[in-house]
């Protein structure tokens, strides 16, 4: 049982006083211990009756008071498995963090900046992430397309031109047969691809030029895949892009000024 849910349960049948007692053993709990937690010692540290404090315990639904005692000092299971599951969550965040940041090279970047037109193919969730990646690029001036749909990224891939064109798939298994087809495409044509994924080692892994790596992302039942981990890796790289974007434009001012100097 859960002293929690017997509360919730019971509490509409406790007296005025009884409701005060639960309230005033709950703010003092840290003043107890298993051992000194006996029907005497909270009597007389309440000032109440031994009797109250026996038909308190069964009005909350226990047999014995101590039922009671072991439910008072027994830690929330959920409460435990959501700390389990938040320190993984953080664990994930961070590796995501460390991979995708060693996964990102100078060469890429220049290859991004230098790319006449950038495409994007991902399904699902992965779809809505590379709309906002597409924005973002635009919004730099990059030429950026994006497709969803296994006939538009086969019909996409075969007018790819190489040393024009770059390639981004976002796919969490690196699997999609629909994508990979696509990719086979791009591949015959000598296109550089990137893969955002959590899975390296997979058909569309051994297809692309770069890999930018996630952590492996456990699905769970308290939330909805959001994509995180591929949300990190995007925001990364465009962070990266927008520094390594203005420091060679910092460079090719200083050398144009010396040129003239």
């Amino acid at each position: 049982m859960s002293l929690r849910k017997q509360i919730s349960l019971h509490a509409h049948t406790l007296t005025e006083m009884e409701k005060q007692f639960l309230r005033n053993l709950l703010e003092n709990a840290k003043e107890f211990e298993p051992k000194s937690f006996t029907i005497e010692n909270l009597a007389e540290y309440f000032n109440v009756s031994k009797t109250s404090v026996h038909r308190f315990t069964q009005k909350l639904g226990y047999d014995s008071f101590i039922y009671f005692r072991d439910d008072f000092f027994r830690k929330d299971d959920s409460h435990e498995m959501k700390e389990k599951w938040d320190d993984q969550y953080v664990e994930m965040l961070q590796h995501t963090y460390e991979l995708v940041s060693s996964s990102i090279t100078d060469n890429l970047l220049q290859k991004m900046i230098h790319a006449n037109r950038i495409t994007f193919y991902g399904m699902g969730m992965s779809n809505y992430l590379g709309k906002m990646f597409q924005i973002k690029l635009q919004l730099y001036g990059k030429i950026v397309e994006q497709y969803d749909d296994s006939r538009y990224m086969r019909l996409s891939a075969k007018n790819l031109v190489k040393g024009e064109d770059l390639v981004f798939v976002i796919s969490r298994t690196g699997r999609p047969p629909e994508i990979v087809e696509a990719i086979v495409e791009a591949s015959l044509r000598n296109i550089d691809i990137v893969l955002i994924t959590e899975e390296p080692i997979s058909p569309l892994g051994s297809l692309a030029t770069d890999i930018i790596q996630t952590s492996f992302s456990q699905d769970s039942d308290q939330s909805i895949d959001t994509r995180i981990n591929a949300h990190i890796a995007l925001d990364i790289l465009m962070n990266r892009f927008i520094e390594f974007k203005e420091k060679e434009a910092l460079d090719y001012e200083r050398n144009d000024s010396d040129l003239e100097s």
